[in-house]
């Protein structure tokens, strides 16, 4: 746009001094008297004035229009950027949130798996614990078995031989 106006500009300041050179250059040319020749240069001077003003109107208007056609495009690339952020802001809460779901999926899953696997060592420890439990209960019984047989072995044979000291100590 400002490309535009320059090229504009400058062609509009090429007309008008084109146009003074080339009155200036007929007016001093032409043959004719002192007064004649300063009338004419007035009335030339004039023509240009009115030239020069219609040609302001025109530059004013070229400029206005001109003025108008960017602010009307700035509008339009404004409500275009307004509208592409919108958009980018949408999808990337769209993408926050499928995310988030998908982090929250996981997170449940781990969670599940975590208490499946935890259920699963507490039923194991329980287990072994019954049959370590168990286990030493029978050891206990057989040891307490044992323990009765050879006490009752021993409490045996020391009759017997308390028997056999008193029979020793009477004959």
């Amino acid at each position: 746009m400002s490309n535009d106006q320059n090229t504009t500009g400058n062609f509009m300041a090429g007309i008008i001094v084109g146009s003074i050179v080339g009155a200036v250059t007929a007016l001093l040319m032409a043959p004719k008297s002192g007064k004649e020749l300063r009338g004419d240069i007035n009335s030339q001077m004039e023509a240009i004035k009115e030239k020069s003003g219609e040609w302001k109107e025109t530059v004013m208007d070229k400029s206005s229009e001109l003025t108008s056609t960017a602010m009307e495009k700035t509008d339009q690339l404004r409500q275009a950027a307004m509208e592409k952020g919108s958009n980018v802001v949408e999808v990337v809460k769209d993408k926050a949130d499928q995310f988030r779901s998908t982090a929250n999926g996981v997170t449940d899953q781990l969670t599940e798996n975590a208490k499946d696997m935890t259920d699963e060592w507490r039923e194991t420890v329980h287990e072994a614990t019954d049959t370590m439990a168990d286990q030493a209960h029978g050891n206990i019984d057989e040891v307490q078995a044992l323990s009765k047989d050879s006490t009752d072995t021993m409490t045996e044979k020391t009759k017997e031989m308390a028997d056999k000291i008193n029979n020793s100590m009477n004959e």
